[in-house]
């Protein structure tokens, strides 16, 4: 099996290699959004609607990757502008195409000083998504099925070659009305390992939006959010354990022009549950829920660069309650974060935005330290020539811990992607990222070092073949849970 797995990807490949790169591109100025995730022509449509920002910027307990809070900067719901990958051990790499619309949705809450950025979305124009109009919704379905080979399917420091395949849906929904929106996005993957006694693994994120307008200054959002993803294996939280992570969430939100500032204030409600076996805590001890109330208030002056402040306070509860302190301890906590910046950008060839700020959350039990620390967030659109963007991330995160003497972990996440369209039919990407995660109170550390390139060839107007290579180096302090990986994939990507 893994012989022919290896021959299939080879063949593929070359003929990937073979795609002429000279054939003059068509209208591609505006970026064709790819991914099932829309056309160029549907960008002015779509831009209040879009549920692709996350908001809380306080991780769940023990994802072990980036969630990109990043876009918290920013008005919206859902799926974060994630890096290179979501966080699971075997989470793809989110499209390109998914990433840029994310980063572009963070505007002023008024409206100004942002305006459509028609950057390069990193697609094919060949086999652009037309979707399917069923009433008033708009419906863009994709499907990926794809073979591979990865040295470390395990993603751990005992993991083994072998062959790989990996199934993937994806359905936009989108509505066509003439005031309110709404939106939903869905996006799984199922990794299998053929002649081995690995567990598949599954991916899913799920996000809604409804937003509705009140008036002509303010409106209404209403999302709600579904994620699924393996647990890592080397990440101390796991102890080597297959652990299913399940998260949900609900949020509300209000926006009011003011005039020359904007207003926003939101709540959130987010769950975390975990299910399946391991060597640490059960799993019932690391159920918890988070809930927050933030403010935030933008400048709305037209300018090019506008600034924004934003305030928020959270309380986390725990589903297993501690009742006697000397068999545990009580993680419930209550906290605050504060972040300033400035969102920028010049009519379109470079936008982004920049905070700092400073995040602390208290323990009830005083024998932990408070979970505390600098934050740092940014983006960056750049667009030097017509079918060439370069994104770039910066993430904080902090994330409680079920381990005994920490208060949990504080995560700085930075990823540079750039995407380029050889030809209507061929485009390519490359991208690296780093990780850096700090234990409180322990002498406990994890790094992740991360590359990746692709080809996407459109074959036909439906079908378009797709390679990528991954690398991922994951250090941790923890003797004998470092390991790299390598993984070589190619499949057909089919959308309407």
């Amino acid at each position: 099996m893994t012989r022919r797995a290896l021959s299939v990807v080879a063949v593929l490949a070359l003929l990937a290699a073979q795609v002429p790169m000279a054939a003059r591109v068509g209208a591609q100025e505006s970026g064709g959004f790819g991914g099932g995730f829309g056309s160029a022509a549907d960008v002015d449509a779509e831009d209040d609607t879009d549920p692709l920002a996350r908001q809380d910027g306080v991780a769940p307990l023990g994802r072990t990757g980036t969630r990109g809070t990043i876009s918290e900067i920013g008005p919206g719901a859902g799926e974060s502008a994630q890096g290179l990958a979501t966080g699971g051990r075997a989470a793809p790499a989110q499209p390109f195409a998914e990433r840029l619309r994310a980063v572009q949705r963070r505007g002023p809450i008024g409206g100004g000083g942002r305006v459509t950025n028609t950057a390069y979305a990193g697609d094919t124009t060949r086999d652009e998504p037309r979707g399917m109009r069923v009433g008033s919704f708009l419906l863009y379905p994709e499907l990926f099925t794809g073979l591979g080979w990865s040295d470390n399917r395990a993603n751990s420091a005992k993991g083994d070659g072998g062959a790989v395949y990996r199934i993937a849906p994806s359905l936009r929904v989108q509505s066509d009305w003439s005031r309110h929106s709404f939106g939903l996005n869905f996006r799984g993957s199922y990794t299998g390992y053929p002649d081995s006694s690995l567990k598949a693994d599954p991916n899913v994120t799920a996000d809604a939006l409804l937003r509705l307008e009140a008036g002509e200054r303010s409106d209404i959002g209403i999302s709600g959010r579904y994620g699924l993803s393996m647990q890592d294996r080397g990440t101390a939280e796991a102890a080597g354990g297959d652990r299913e992570v399940h998260d949900l969430g609900a949020g509300l939100s209000l926006r009011r022009d003011l005039g020359l500032v904007g207003a926003e204030l939101r709540g959130q409600v987010d769950s975390t549950h975990y299910t399946g076996t391991g060597g640490g805590p059960s799993n019932r001890d690391r159920d918890n829920a988070l809930v927050t109330a933030t403010l935030r208030v933008d400048g709305n002056t037209g300018a090019a660069v506008t600034p924004f402040a934003e305030g928020s306070l959270f309380a986390r509860r725990y589903m297993d309650r501690c009742t006697d302190p000397m068999l545990c301890e009580d993680r419930d906590s209550t906290g605050y974060g504060l972040r300033t910046g400035l969102a920028f950008d010049n009519g379109g060839k470079i936008s982004g935005d920049i905070a700092v700020g400073w995040r602390s959350e208290t323990l009830k039990d005083k024998r932990l330290a408070r979970l505390e620390g600098l934050t740092v967030d940014g983006s960056l659109v750049w667009s030097p020539t017509r079918l060439t963007t370069v994104t770039a991330l910066a993430s904080t995160n902090f994330s409680p811990s079920s381990l005994a003497g920490t208060p949990g972990s504080v995560t700085y996440t930075g990823d540079l992607r750039l995407a380029h369209g050889f030809s209507e039919a061929l485009s390519g990407e490359v991208g690296v990222g780093y990780t850096w995660r700090d234990y409180t109170g322990l002498v406990l550390t994890e790094q992740e070092a991360r590359a990746t390139t692709a080809l996407t060839w459109a074959l036909t107007s439906n079908v378009a073949l797709q390679g990528r290579y991954t690398f991922r180096r994951f250090i941790s302090s923890n003797s004998g849970s470092s390991y790299n990986s390598n993984a070589i994939e190619a499949g057909l990507r089919f959308r309407h």
